[in-house]
């Protein structure tokens, strides 16, 4: 009689060592520590870059504003500072709508921002008068803090006219680090430009 002998073999996942994790761990720590440097910088000239287009809204407000009302509009930033504003040319303009819509019914607007968060600044161009003046509280008339508006330090006004042309001006956003983004205004068209953010080396 023949006996037969069978042998199972079970097969089993074997686990992770120790030293396997740890090997894995290390990577992932590597990885990490060589990425974080560019993520961080992403997220810093993001902000620089949120804030130009923040102000580029503003400015783009006043040109519709201006073609809209038929009153030219002025556009300032506070010099070194975080304001600007889109506010009449007049502080009491004569309302003449392009569009031939009746005067009475046109409103002038204005428009006023503070940039977020607070270590970001707005600056003239090297070679440009920045300007500085403080302006009467009726300048930012139906404007929130027209009081506190007034105690600024000004740029020199940045026109915007009714027929949609400008004034040909650049001026920066910038954070502590000087990390820069410019603002242009082509002045035959009025169209307005936000640069990619540089690195701006210090004066």
């Amino acid at each position: 009689m023949r006996h037969h002998v069978q042998q199972s073999r079970t097969t089993g996942s074997r686990g992770f060592s120790l030293f396997e994790l740890l090997i894995v761990m290390t990577i992932i720590v590597t990885i990490t520590a060589m990425a974080a440097p560019n993520m961080m910088e992403r997220v810093r000239n993001g902000r620089v870059q949120e804030a130009a287009e923040d102000v580029r809204e503003v400015m783009a407000f006043a040109r519709q504003q201006a073609i809209d009302s038929g009153v030219d509009y002025h556009v300032r930033f506070e010099v070194n500072g975080q304001a600007v504003v889109a506010i009449p040319a007049e502080p009491q303009p004569t309302l003449v709508n392009q569009a031939g819509s009746d005067s009475s019914q046109t409103e002038v607007l204005v428009m006023s921002l503070v940039l977020e968060p607070e270590k970001m600044f707005l600056r003239a161009v090297k070679g440009e008068n920045a300007g500085g003046e403080q302006l009467e509280p009726a300048a930012f008339a139906n404007l929130d803090g027209n009081d506190s508006l007034s105690n600024r330090s000004w740029s020199t006004p940045i026109l915007f006219r009714f027929d949609g042309s400008a004034e040909d001006r650049t001026f920066r956003v910038m954070d502590e680090e000087n990390r820069t983004s410019e603002i242009s205004v082509r002045g035959l068209t009025g169209s307005i430009k936000v640069a990619p953010v540089f690195m701006m080396e210090a004066d």
